[in-house]
């Protein structure tokens, strides 16, 4: 009786063994779920995956690809119309343009970004009604390049050296001075403004910076070097 037990063990280790490799194929295949498909491939209601149509007539050359597509945009306008259609953007342009130098706040929204708000405005009215140093800058910078050249004198090249530092003293005087302007007009007239200052200052120097005749957007005609100040940014009627 002592010697069957272990042969009883042994023959039910060995079935389970057995059963364990029957189930293992089965457990490795795995019916293909909804989420394992692709969206390109075959579904039960989609049996066959649709390829896109080719056009009618494929252009086969450049030539004809250039004439598809003028043949899609339609016929070419005439003379008249084109005549027309260009006159209608130049009175349009000349409106914007008369309303941006009374100060329309209406035809502010076509000024770029960087030069939107009335307060950009009142920094560049402030800035075309004074003479800065800045506007004759380069000007200057150009005349003492030459007159430091190797081919002159030493005394000369002297000279320009010194006048080279007292331009750039006066600059930064000039910006210095232009900036605190700037700072009291505007937190002035708008206490509640969201503008910050350093971005205000650069846009005020920057623009001193160019000869009156570039600025952009350019000076309007209102404003000269005489212009009160209390009269700066505001809407010319």
């Amino acid at each position: 009786m002592f010697n069957r037990q272990p042969r009883d063990r042994d023959t039910e280790s060995e079935n389970h063994t057995v059963s364990d490799t029957t189930t293992e194929p089965e457990s490795t295949e795995t019916e293909a779920t909804p989420r394992d498909r692709t969206k390109s491939g075959a579904t039960p209601k989609r049996q066959a995956v649709k390829r896109a149509r080719p056009p009618k007539n494929p252009p086969m050359t450049h030539k004809e690809a250039r004439e598809q597509a003028k043949a899609n945009r339609g016929p070419k306008p005439d003379k008249a119309a084109r005549r027309e259609q260009a006159a209608r953007r130049r009175e349009e342009r000349e409106r914007v343009t008369q309303g941006q130098d009374r100060g329309d706040p209406m035809y502010d929204k076509y000024h770029m970004p960087r030069d939107k708000g009335p307060e950009r405005l009142l920094v560049r009215d402030l800035v075309d009604a004074r003479r800065s140093v800045g506007q004759y800058f380069f000007l200057i910078a150009i005349v003492i390049m030459f007159l430091s050249s190797s081919g002159l004198p030493l005394q000369v090249q002297q000279y320009a050296l010194v006048a080279w530092v007292v331009v750039l003293l006066a600059f930064v005087v000039d910006s210095i001075l232009l900036s605190r302007k700037v700072k009291r007009m505007v937190w002035e007239r708008f206490p509640k403004t969201t503008q910050r200052k350093p971005g205000l200052y650069w846009y005020a120097i920057s623009r001193s910076m160019m000869f009156r005749r570039l600025r952009m957007p350019r000076p309007r005609p209102g404003i000269d070097y005489k212009t009160p100040t209390a009269d700066l940014g505001k809407h010319f009627r």
